[in-house]
């Protein structure tokens, strides 16, 4: 049975009448006790009495405190022997200190008289009165000692019975919030009203996912998960073990606080801190705390477990839009249930993952593009590679969608792939019944990168730059096809001067639809400039590009391919590097720019 907390008051009230009598005796206007604590180094008032006038707290290396400590007589100061000292203050012109208790006995006692009369004198009788009091006032102070001792241990078994009890309300609360919820907030909310102070959950990265405090506290801004950290070394983290964190100027914390660590079969997810405000910290929110992070802990577990049901539904769901397999309105009914919208114009992008894994990069690629378009990104595995179907804006037109996604794609490659070739092929903005024909066109966009690129660089082209030639490059014989760019263009790659000009001057020209004005505008040179060139390659090549349309698919099909080979003359505009256009003086042409000889096709068409 617990014993009965002492209550009566009667002690604190003969204390303070002998504290009195020996102030009178002694000539002094007030009394005080003073007890040591050697863990800190000072001397604090004894428990339960003392006077406003009587000195809060000394250090024990105060010169007139290590005077009376080590002397058995007693120490009388006033005037300059108090200044700079503890016992020095307002309303105190001298003091007279008397060690009670016998040299050697633990905790020591002081007793401190004040007075604000310097005039005062301490005599002989003065001294003889105080040692009369002696050994009375230090059996009163070693009672009041050992009642605060008994209250102490009273506490302590009190508060020993009442724990169980509060633990047991704890997991209860907590196992309702889990139960009716079943959210990491409502844990955060729960294990907030339990403690009555502010908690916050973090993620690894110190992020704030969940906030809450009690009702009477309102808004209080806690500092940054870096900056509570800071004072605290976890190492690794390997089982949600609470830890107090102390505040001051070591730390950096203005209050304390209780950090556990988010742990669940042995991953760690994130940070639950509680913050030392309204009240204290006890011993039940330090067990709060650790049963609050293992209910979240096991909330992580089983939210990855659903979001990783809901991906793989959504990549079937892919899988399905893209072969064209079931009924449009069961797709629909099952896209209504994942919360996608199965009727949204899309891009697909097709990732070759031959040369390197992307077994593991789908999600994240599809997370990060999401994250980057702010639009919907829908994935799925193949044998070959990923499928990534970007929605389309209704407000931003075909071409700068398609743009923007191949922007992305340079943004991710860069990002996630920065040590692998990434070779990515981008379709046109397409309805959701015409998505089979745009997996196949960037299949095949893919297949012409991949055959005929350098596999050291990033490789990103739409379907729209590389046109109908697709079919030709992406199944042709590869020798054939090389030989067919050195029969259509050959001389232009000798490396002769002037004819890297040329071949940008011819790219350029299809770029701006055979536009002779917009190819100079583009160029910076002048408009016949482009036409002694184009004559030139005609006179060098035999392709009247300028007025013979199979001499221009010819020529357009060579271009790609050099394209994709990242020949240095050509600018690229594929998403991995741009190369600049050439800076040709526009006021006078090279000598590779004169006029062809007359009777030339160049000069034929001129006339013509």
């Amino acid at each position: 049975m617990t014993p009965p907390a002492p209550t009566s008051a009667a002690l604190p009230r003969l204390l303070d009448g002998l504290l009195s009598r020996a102030a009178t005796l002694a000539g002094f206007a007030s009394a005080g006790m003073l007890v040591s604590d050697d863990s800190r180094g000072v001397l604090l008032p004894l428990p339960g009495i003392g006077s406003a006038a009587t000195p809060r707290r000394v250090r024990s290396d105060c010169p007139l405190v290590r005077r009376a400590l080590n002397s058995p007589d007693t120490v009388h100061a006033s005037g300059r022997s108090l200044s700079g000292t503890d016992l020095d203050g307002p309303g105190v012109a001298r003091v007279c200190l008397l060690r009670l208790s016998n040299d050697g006995a633990e905790p020591t006692r002081l007793l401190v008289l004040t007075d604000a009369d310097p005039t005062a004198e301490f005599t002989d009788q003065h001294r003889t009165a105080l040692t009369a009091l002696r050994t009375l006032l230090d059996d009163a102070a070693t009672t009041a000692l050992d009642t605060e001792e008994h209250k102490r241990r009273w506490q302590d078994l009190e508060q020993s019975r009442q724990l169980p009890a509060e633990r047991t309300l704890v997991d209860e609360r907590l196992d309702d919030a889990v139960t009716a919820v079943d959210c990491m907030s409502a844990i955060v909310r729960t294990c907030s009203a339990l403690a009555g102070k502010s908690v916050l959950l973090f993620d690894r990265r110190g992020r704030t996912i969940a906030a809450a405090t009690p009702d009477t506290t309102g808004h209080v801004t806690a500092p940054a998960l870096t900056d509570i950290l800071r004072a605290h070394n976890p190492g690794t983290v390997t089982a949600p073990d609470p830890v107090v964190l102390a505040a001051g100027p070591t730390t950096g914390l203005t209050r304390r606080k209780i950090v556990t660590p988010v742990v669940e079969r042995g991953e760690h997810f994130g940070w639950l801190v509680i913050d030392e405000h309204p009240s204290s910290l006890s011993p039940t929110d330090e067990y709060a705390a650790a049963r609050s992070a293992r209910r979240i802990g096991a909330q992580f577990l089983v939210q990855r477990r659903i979001a990783r049901v809901a991906w793989n539904a959504k990549s079937s769901l892919t899988r399905q839009l893209v072969r064209g397999t079931g009924a449009l309105d069961d797709l629909a009914a099952g896209g209504e249930y994942l919360g996608v919208n199965i009727h949204a114009r899309r891009v697909l992008v097709y990732i070759l993952a031959s040369h390197h894994d992307l077994a593991d990069s789908e999600r994240v690629l599809a997370e990060w593009m999401e994250r980057d378009l702010g639009v919907e990104v829908l994935s799925t595995r193949g044998s070959e590679g990923i499928l990534l179907l970007v929605e389309a804006r209704e407000n931003v037109g075909a071409l700068a969608t398609v743009a923007n996604v191949k922007d992305a794609l340079v943004r991710a490659a860069n990002s996630l792939f920065r040590s692998q070739e990434f070779i990515a092929g981008v379709s046109s903005v397409c309805e959701p019944t015409a998505l089979a024909r745009a997996y196949r066109e960037s299949r095949e966009a893919v297949l012409c990168i991949d055959r005929f690129t350098d596999r050291t660089i990033h490789r990103i082209f739409a379907v729209d730059d590389l046109g109908p030639a697709r079919l030709f490059l992406a199944h042709g014989e590869i020798s054939a096809v090389r030989h067919f760019v050195d029969d259509m263009l050959g001389p232009l790659l000798r490396g002769a001067p002037g004819t890297a000009d040329l071949l940008h001057t011819l790219q350029c020209w299809f770029d701006t639809a055979r536009n002779v004005r917009g190819s100079a505008q583009r160029l910076g040179v002048h408009e016949n400039t482009v036409r002694l060139r184009l004559a030139r390659v005609h006179a060098l090549t035999g392709l009247d590009v300028a007025g013979n349309a199979s001499d221009q698919l010819s020529a357009q099909t060579a271009l790609l391919v050099l394209r994709l080979q990242g020949h240095p003359a050509l600018e690229t505009h594929d998403g991995n590097r741009v190369t600049p256009e050439a800076n040709t003086e526009p006021a006078e042409a090279p000598r590779h720019d004169r006029p062809a000889p007359s009777g030339s096709p160049a000069k034929d068409r001129r006339s013509a």
